[in-house]
């Protein structure tokens, strides 16, 4: 049985990323500011994960008038519409950190990056894992669902470089 990936593994990957692209050493001023906004993001993903690991299941809504979606799609379906939520929700708490503290985002912007980044890998990981129990057909991904999947990360990274573009 393979071992799934938490939103810490993917953090942690997101996070050695940047590192590994040169970004630049902090002064202790802004080491402190950083590390006060990244435990700011870090409370605020684990209640959105929580959550997250709480929903049962992320069909298609019951008034929706188009041909029904099939199970693995409209899990996917459902990981968009959660993207389309807390993506921006966690944006505006940096925004709100930043505001807070009285710094700018510029400097600091390298923290909501790791966090929008491993949340989106995080959500792509659900779908993929999850998305094939909804359907009992299903025992791996076929070329629909690895489309589905694909369509999805794509959606949910336009959306988080949207989210961090307007900061």
């Amino acid at each position: 049985m393979l071992e799934q990936a938490t939103i810490v593994d993917f953090l942690s990957a997101s996070l050695q990323g940047m590192e590994a692209s040169g970004r630049s050493v902090l002064t202790p001023t802004q080491q402190k500011t950083s590390d006060a906004l990244a435990e700011r993001l870090d409370k605020e993903l684990d209640v959105m994960v929580r959550e997250l690991e709480r929903v049962a299941s992320c069909q298609q809504d019951a008034d929706d008038d188009s041909e029904p979606l099939p199970p693995f799609e409209a899990f996917c379906m459902g990981m968009r519409r959660i993207g389309d939520t807390l993506l921006p929700h966690l944006v505006a708490e940096f925004r709100k950190g930043c505001t807070e503290l009285g710094v700018p985002v510029t400097p600091f912007k390298w923290l909501i990056l790791a966090r929008a980044d491993a949340f989106v890998a995080y959500l792509l990981q659900i779908a993929q894992v999850h998305g094939l129990a909804f359907d009992d057909t299903l025992t791996k991904m076929g070329k629909k669902e690895q489309i589905a999947l694909a369509n999805l990360g794509a959606y949910l990274r336009g959306l988080m470089q949207n989210e961090l573009d307007l900061l």
